[in-house]
């Protein structure tokens, strides 16, 4: 599809013989596109699809809308006369995960490799000068590799959006590279100070948001039981075991079939709660309020009946997946802190026998 966007974009823009005016006719071609995905996207969620429908569905588009844009100016800097380089553009955090919210910000990386070269500046630049343009939430970093390994050492959430990272479009061997570097220098060196940080990270979360799955008013992603807790078990589950994915713990055997099949109809239905969310409200909002609570129901097809009211049996479900959540979570993190307890055991041995 992004091979597609770019064929049209470049025919929309094609009459143009100045650039302003290109720039114009681009922003307008690309506007559209995303207000037609949108439309698209509220649609499918009206219709009852999924949340995991809606959110990689969301991710997909805006993939297809930024491999079109690297590849319009790559193109312009070529035709500039500016040497091409190495460079990835790379997603991050939930977007790196493949899942994208209404309202949520769309988090990017631009890599290169060890000189910022004219060429990285100015496809860099042109990217995001149209994407603001076009008026979306960006969160976006410009680095080398060495900047990368620096940052995932120093920072805490440049290394969980990092472990995240996904290539959108770029250099794939410069994008592997950045791979192996933050594994082979980060995650499997440090990993004892990394658990201990994101479980301080999760305390600290919990002491905002509360610490139980059942809330009067929870925050979909930041409470205990809400979307980030299946997030922080995932970022060690990666560090440590090298799984990114719910299926994959499930072949590693470090969670059961069931509660991989439990997880994924709790996040699917996280997601389709926090996109309601996003839609009803017009802005990124995560807190199911008494308030909201009623229409967030009704709008997701609690009706009331004979025997209870929806937004009764809504916020059962709610706290029925919360919990699954919550214990799926909590038990990953038990596998990392075991795997601990034994090298510090085979250590001890090992003094012990010298």
């Amino acid at each position: 599809m992004s091979s597609e966007l770019y064929r049209r974009a470049r025919r929309a823009e094609a009459a143009a013989e100045r650039a302003a005016d290109r720039r114009r006719l681009r922003l307008e071609f690309f506007r559209a596109a995303l207000a037609e995905g949108m439309d698209s996207l509220k649609s499918m969620h009206a219709g009852g699809a999924s949340g995991q429908d809606s959110v990689r569905t969301y991710a997909r588009l805006m993939d297809d809308v930024l491999a079109a844009l690297t590849r319009l100016a790559a193109h312009e800097a070529a035709r500039d006369g500016l040497p091409a380089t190495p460079l990835v553009l790379a997603a991050l955090g939930g977007y790196g995960r493949g899942e994208l919210h209404p309202s949520s910000d769309v988090d990017l990386m631009v890599i290169y490799d060890s000189e910022l070269t004219p060429y990285v500046q100015r496809v860099t630049q042109e990217i995001l000068y149209t994407l603001w343009d076009l008026g979306l939430q960006l969160g976006h970093s410009l680095r080398s590799l060495a900047d990368c390994v620096a940052m995932a050492r120093t920072d805490f959430p440049s290394r969980t959006s990092m472990l995240e990272a996904r290539l959108i479009a770029g250099d794939g061997r410069l994008f592997a590279r950045f791979r192996r570097l933050l594994r082979e220098n980060v995650y499997r060196r440090d990993f004892e100070d990394f658990l201990a940080q994101t479980l301080a990270e999760r305390d600290q979360r919990y002491r905002k948001h509360g610490a139980s799955p059942y809330l009067m008013e929870p925050n979909v992603k930041e409470s205990a039981g809400g979307l980030r807790d299946m997030h922080t078990a995932m970022w060690l589950g990666s560090a440590k075991f090298g799984a990114r994915t719910l299926r994959e713990l499930c072949d590693k055997d470090l969670i059961t079939r069931r509660e991989q099949a439990q997880a994924d109809a709790a996040l699917t239905f996280l997601w389709r709660v926090r996109n309601e969310l996003h839609f009803f409200t017009g802005h990124k909002n995560d807190v199911l309020s008494r308030e909201l609570q009623p229409r967030i129901a009704k709008n997701l097809g609690y009706e009331n009946d004979a025997t209870s009211l929806g937004v009764e049996r809504f916020m059962r479900d709610y706290y029925q997946h919360a919990r699954v959540i919550h214990r799926v979570a909590r038990r990953l993190i038990a596998r990392c802190q075991e795997t601990l307890s034994r090298r510090r055991a085979t250590r001890w041995m090992t003094r012990a026998c010298w």
